[in-house]
């Protein structure tokens, strides 16, 4: 891969999500221009998924280091991470479906990725060296649309939800009633867990006791055309099952991505139930995600 192959060029829709256009209808969504960050912090420590490598800083240079500059001086440091750890978006090559001659999911059947409504491509066909060809981190777009917070965990009344928690339907239906809010094509729709507590805490239930939306979450928002779904947590979906099942029915089947380890804090504290969300994901070719630092405008 080389420059004129990754040139930025005209955008062109990913998945589910259009092309970024700020319309009049977006803008009325600004009413106190109030601007929040729904970033996490990142730290040696920073929980991740366990097959992956810890966060990692190390200085690189110090100041007085480089000699041939002076007067000036500079510092700077290496930082090895893993994609999907903080606060980050999945792209739709990250996750694929063992799939039988048919598209039924099948377990030791070839690995397919999205390609397409209705449509999947051969994993094994789309990854070299150079990571993967096919609707890497390097082929998405900003993201400009309406968020909605759904604070399942404070229309609960509760700091946190349980362990493993499923979000269902009629929790969804009835935090928006509470909130006073509808979902509309086209919406970011964001859960809101408790979970940043555990994160904080070092509450190892983060990790592999997660609260989240289950598959008929899902299938609601999607019939609802619903093109990016986000939560305060580590996988978005309540886990266990470990089957990635909503990841792969959104993902594979649907092309809408994820937004993972998100802050919703504030936006909660402040009932912040609405607003202008804008992602503006790292063009990083053959990742299967990116590092990211949501922002909303109220």
């Amino acid at each position: 891969m080389d420059a004129a192959q990754v040139e930025p060029g005209r955008m062109t829709p990913y998945g589910a999500l259009p092309v970024p256009r700020m319309t009049p209808e977006l803008l009325s969504l600004i009413k106190t221009g109030t601007v929040y960050s729904l970033g996490i912090p990142h730290f040696e420590g920073l929980p991740r998924p366990g097959a992956m490598v810890p966060f990692t800083l190390t200085p690189r240079l110090r100041h007085g280091d480089l000699e041939a500059i002076a007067p000036a001086s500079a510092a700077a440091e290496t930082i090895t991470m893993p994609v999907h750890t903080a606060t980050h978006i999945d792209a739709l090559c990250h996750i694929g479906e063992h799939q039988d001659a048919l598209g039924n999911p099948q377990p030791g059947g070839e690995v397919r990725l999205y390609a397409g409504k209705g449509k999947t491509v051969a994993a094994k066909d789309t990854v070299s060296y150079q990571g993967q060809l096919h609707l890497s981190a390097g082929d998405m777009i900003p993201i400009i649309q309406r968020g909605i917070l759904v604070d399942v965990a404070g229309y609960k009344g509760v700091d946190v939800l349980p362990d493993a928690y499923e979000i269902t339907v009629e929790d969804l239906q009835a935090t928006l009633d509470w909130e006073n809010v509808k979902i509309t094509p086209e919406t970011a729709v964001i859960f809101r867990t408790g979970y940043y507590k555990h994160f904080r805490e070092g509450n190892p239930a983060y990790l592999d006791a997660i609260a989240g939306p289950g598959l008929p979450v899902a299938q609601c928002l999607i019939e609802a055309g619903v093109n990016l779904v986000g939560a305060d947590n580590m996988t978005v979906e309540a886990l266990p099952p470990l089957d990635h099942r909503v990841h792969r029915f959104l993902l594979v089947h649907n092309g809408v991505t994820l937004v993972e380890n998100m802050f919703l804090e504030m936006l909660a504290a402040e009932k912040a139930y609405e607003f202008l969300l804008i992602i503006a994901p790292l063009r990083i070719y053959g990742a299967t995600g990116s590092w990211v630092n949501p922002i909303a405008i109220t």
